[in-house]
């Protein structure tokens, strides 16, 4: 056998590696089963309630040792937003007294605050656990949900004011079940890219610039993820593409994502920026 035909026949058996991998990926995820809840929800009467006017929208916070940038940023641009007809659930990754007492102060009757009594648990491994971090937050807070919409946020990110009445004005008149835009990515030391395209995809999703049905609901975030190499976030969105989900995409800014200094992914932002610069369209 020579050396070409060697390297061919080793392509192919790491091709059906990843095949089978695949496989087992989906077999794991129960794609049909997660087909089958989304058909479903459609056939459920309260499935239109989503389309009816100002329907309520459920706003989803995971906190983490939550400081300024939680009220400062993300909850204050939600308490912006020119759609009036949301709440907000704020659920603490582990106990956080302070948090709880601010957002009482707040006396907002449109925000909440929940307790997890302990934060996690998530893998050890730092890669792993960036990954992954929040999904228990996440889940609960969907759980305990009232809207017919959800709007997820992370406690370091910022909409902008229009955000809930430009995803829900799409949703609604496209009859998408998910509703997506731009993220605007903030550099430390200056400069700015983005991430949101179309048809969404790795690296250019995140729900923090998305609504979605809470018929969907069902579809939770999976804490085990990172064996697949995905970041929860994604991979909650790659299981509803999969699954049918019909998703419509809004093409300008509607978050702003904000990128530290000690920021683990900071090279690889800067090098995006480099690829690709600022978002150009509309905003």
């Amino acid at each position: 056998m020579t050396s070409d035909e060697i390297a061919q026949r080793l392509l192919a058996a790491e091709e059906e590696i990843r095949g089978l991998r695949d496989l087992v990926v989906r077999a794991y995820e129960d794609t049909p089963g997660a087909a089958e809840k989304v058909l479903r929800t459609r056939r459920d009467p309260a499935y239109e309630a989503a389309y009816a006017p100002e329907p309520l929208v459920t706003v989803r916070l995971g906190a983490y040792r939550g400081g300024e940038l939680l009220f400062g940023r993300a909850l204050a641009s939600v308490q912006r937003q020119t759609y009036p007809h949301w709440e907000a659930i704020v659920v603490c990754d582990g106990r956080d007294e302070e948090v709880a007492a601010r957002v009482e102060a707040l006396a907002e009757p449109r925000i909440r605050c929940l307790q997890r009594p302990r934060n996690g648990p998530y893998p050890d491994d730092p890669t792993a656990r960036w990954k992954v971090a929040g999904v228990h937050p996440f889940n609960q807070a969907v759980a305990s949900a009232r809207g017919a919409w959800i709007a997820p946020i992370d406690q370091d990110d910022e909409w902008a004011d229009d955000h809930l009445e430009a995803l829900l004005g799409a949703a609604r008149r496209t009859r998408a079940e998910v509703a997506y835009g731009v993220g605007r990515v903030v550099i430390a030391g200056g400069g700015e890219t983005y991430f949101g395209a179309w048809p969404p995809r790795l690296a250019d999703f995140g729900f923090q610039t998305a609504i979605y049905h809470a018929g969907l609901v069902p579809l939770l975030y999976d804490v085990n993820s990172y064996l697949v190499g995905e970041p929860a976030d994604w991979n909650l969105a790659r299981r509803m593409l999969e699954a049918g989900v019909c998703f419509e995409f809004v093409e300008r800014v509607v978050t702003d994502y904000f990128v530290d200094a000690d920021d683990a992914n900071l090279d690889w932002w800067r090098r995006r920026q480099e690829q690709r610069g600022a978002f150009a369209g509309g905003d």
